[in-house]
């Protein structure tokens, strides 16, 4: 652990500095195309963008209601996307290099926004690990993942976006430290592990009301699986269109009402160093913890 804390702090050069950039002019072509195979949506076609392409969300009074509901994270393109299209081409029985590839594209078609791309790195460095018949816990394939994002594109230690990202799936693997079996258990600790660990980089940005908790524990699994697969299905099957207006619409007026005893005060946002403490911060308190909980009970 220690190593890998140096290792971060210390990383610092890519095998080519021009990788990020490159990649990102790449992506331009790719979003701009991916743009142009959405269907006519007359209502709603920026969400459309925004849940497929990973295109900005323009409208304010929407962005804003997100914020306060803490369900941006699941509207906008992020990792959460790429894992979601990995589970159902996996019931497909797809091959894991075929998955690998349209994975690979779609994160040129959203952007190559480094939500998406930990992502990426996430699934390419699980399938190595097992692979090689190599065992390391949830929180530290997090860490693993994101020191080798970092070196291969290091202008990425200032982005908000990639350590919002990293607090989040820190979160999630942090239920595998307490061995949790009961599903019920796990979702209510995982919820609460993001709202802790997600206080520092929403500092400023989004809502941090208790109620974002019930919001994603209820509604954020109705958006990943029912609006976004219709987001997708629309794509495929152009005149499916209407079903994604619909939930759309309905998704619309909900909104407001979720979002009203919420409001929503921006601050500056903390600096990168104080994240990245943050960050490395909780990685150390979890390792110390799994080993306070688990160190030499395995072998009993």
């Amino acid at each position: 652990m220690i190593i890998l804390l140096f290792l971060a702090l210390n990383l610092s050069t890519s095998l080519s500095p021009h990788l990020l950039r490159d990649a990102s002019e790449l992506a331009a072509d790719f979003q701009k195309k991916c743009e142009q195979i959405l269907p006519s949506s007359p209502q709603h076609h920026d969400s459309l963008a925004s849940l497929v392409c990973g295109e900005k969300i323009t409208d304010q009074e929407l962005k804003e209601n997100l914020s306060k509901t803490s369900l941006i994270h699941i509207f906008i393109v992020s990792g959460s996307h790429l894992i979601l299209f990995d589970e159902l081409l996996s019931i497909l029985r797809i091959p894991f290099f075929l998955r690998f590839l349209f994975l690979l594209f779609y994160s040129l078609a959203v952007g190559w926004q480094a939500p998406a791309v930990r992502a990426l790195f996430g699934m390419s460095l699980r399938k190595l690990f097992r692979h090689r018949a190599w065992h390391l816990p949830a929180d530290l394939h997090v860490l693993a993942t994101g020191l080798a994002l970092l070196f291969f594109f290091p202008a990425w230690w200032s982005s908000l976006s990639l350590q919002m990202s990293w607090c989040a799936a820190l979160a999630l693997s942090s239920v595998s430290v307490f061995r949790l079996h009961h599903g019920l258990a796990r979702t209510v600790l995982a919820q609460l592990a993001i709202y802790f660990l997600m206080a520092a980089p929403l500092w400023g940005l989004g809502s941090l009301h208790p109620l974002s908790i019930v919001y994603n524990l209820f509604l954020a699994p109705l958006v990943a699986y029912v609006l976004l697969p219709s987001a997708l299905l629309a794509v495929v099957i152009p005149p499916s269109v209407f079903i994604f207006e619909a939930l759309m619409s309905l998704f619309r007026e909900m909104l407001p009402w979720m979002a009203e005893p919420i409001a929503l005060v921006k601050k500056a946002p903390p600096p990168p160093l104080f994240l990245w403490m943050w960050i490395f911060t909780a990685h150390t308190a979890l390792h110390i913890l799994r080993l306070r909980l688990w160190q030499g009970r395995d072998s009993q």
